[in-house]
C-alpha cells in the first residue's frame, strides 16, 4: 500500500522517520553523510567546541594576567599611600609637639593676664581715690566760687577778679564754653528805661551760641526780675542779637522765682525765702 506524506499527520510522519531513518542510514552511506553535513551545518561539531574552549582558556588566562598586573598596580600604590601615611604621621607628631609648646605659651600668657588684671584693679581703686580727691576739690572750688559771688552781690559790684568766676559759674549751668566776655553798658538816650537818658549797666556779657546778660545780687525780688527783664529787651534791641538773661542771687522771694520761670529768665540762687 503506497502512502503519502502529506496524507499523514504530523505525529505519524514523525513516527515514519524514527522507524525508517535509522534503517536508511545504516543502509545507505551516501544518505548518511548527506544527513551528517545537514546536522554539522546546525549543531557544533568535536572541533569546534574544542576551538571554543580554548578561546575560553586564553581569555581566562588573559584575564587572569591583567588582574594581576592591577593587583601589582594597587599593591604599588598602597606602599605610596603607607609612605604618605608615615609622613603625616610625622607632621602630625611636629603639630602635636608644637600643640604642646603654644599650651605652655598660653600658660605663660595667661599667668601674665592675671597679673595685668590684678596691676588694673590696683589702678582702679587709685582711679577711685583719685575721683574722690577730685570731686572733692571741685567741690571746694565751687565753695569758694560761691563765696566769691556772694561776697561780690553783697558788695553790690562785680570787680574784675570776679568775671571769670561768673563765666565759669554760667559755662557750668548752660554747657557753653564763651570766648567772649565784658562789661557791658549800653546807652539809652531815649530814656525808654528810666523815662530819661541814662547809661544801663549790665554786670557781665557772655557771647557764643547762646548768648548770656548777666545780673549779680545779694538778695531778688519781684521789681528785680521785672527790672531786668525790661533791661534783657532793651540789650536785644541794641544788639540785635537774641539774648538769654539770667540771675545769680545768694537769695531770692518766691514770687521772684515763679516770676523769672515765667519771664524765661534763668536762675541760680542759693536759697528761696517767702518775701
Amino acid at each position: 500500500m503506497c502512502v503519502s506524506a502529506e496524507s499523514l499527520s504530523s505525529t505519524e510522519f514523525e513516527d515514519l522517520i524514527r522507524q525508517k531513518l535509522p534503517t536508511a542510514l545504516r543502509d545507505h552511506t551516501a544518505f548518511r553523510f548527506e544527513i551528517m553535513d545537514i546536522i554539522a551545518d546546525v549543531f557544533a561539531t568535536r572541533d569546534n567546541f574544542e576551538r571554543l574552549l580554548e578561546e575560553i582558556k586564553e581569555l581566562k588566562e588573559d584575564g587572569n594576567r591583567q588582574f594581576e598586573e592591577i593587583c601589582q598596580r594597587f599593591e604599588r600604590v598602597d606602599q605610596r599611600f603607607e609612605k604618605t601615611d608615615q609622613r603625616f604621621e610625622k607632621m602630625d607628631q611636629r603639630f602635636e609637639k608644637m600643640d604642646q609648646r603654644f599650651e605652655k605659651t598660653d600658660q605663660r600668657f595667661e599667668r601674665v593676664d592675671q597679673r595685668f588684671e590684678k596691676m588694673d584693679q590696683r589702678f582702679e581703686k587709685m582711679d577711685q581715690r583719685f575721683e574722690r580727691v577730685d570731686q572733692r576739690f571741685d567741690e571746694m572750688a565751687r565753695n569758694q566760687r560761691d563765696i566769691q559771688l556772694t561776697v561780690s552781690a553783697l558788695g553790690g559790684r562785680v570787680g574784675r577778679g570776679l568775671e571769670e568766676i561768673i563765666k565759669q559759674t554760667v559755662e557750668e549751668f548752660s554747657g557753653q564754653t564763651f570766648k567772649k566776655i565784658e562789661h557791658l553798658w549800653l546807652r539809652d538816650a531815649e530814656g525808654e528805661l528810666y523815662g530819661v537818658p541814662a547809661d544801663v549797666e549790665y554786670d557781665l556779657y557772655l557771647e557764643d551760641t547762646v548768648n548770656y546778660v548777666v545780673e549779680v545780687k545779694s538778695h531778688t525780688k519781684l521789681g528785680d526780675v521785672l527790672n531786668f527783664h525790661r533791661k534783657s529787651a532793651f540789650a536785644e534791641k541794641c544788639l540785635e542779637k537774641k539774648i538769654q538773661p539770667i540771675i545769680i542771687s545768694v537769695s531770692v522771694t518766691e514770687t521772684a522765682k515763679k516770676k523769672c520761670k515765667e519771664l524765661g529768665i534763668e536762675l541760680i540762687a542759693r536759697s528761696v525765702v517767702q518775701k
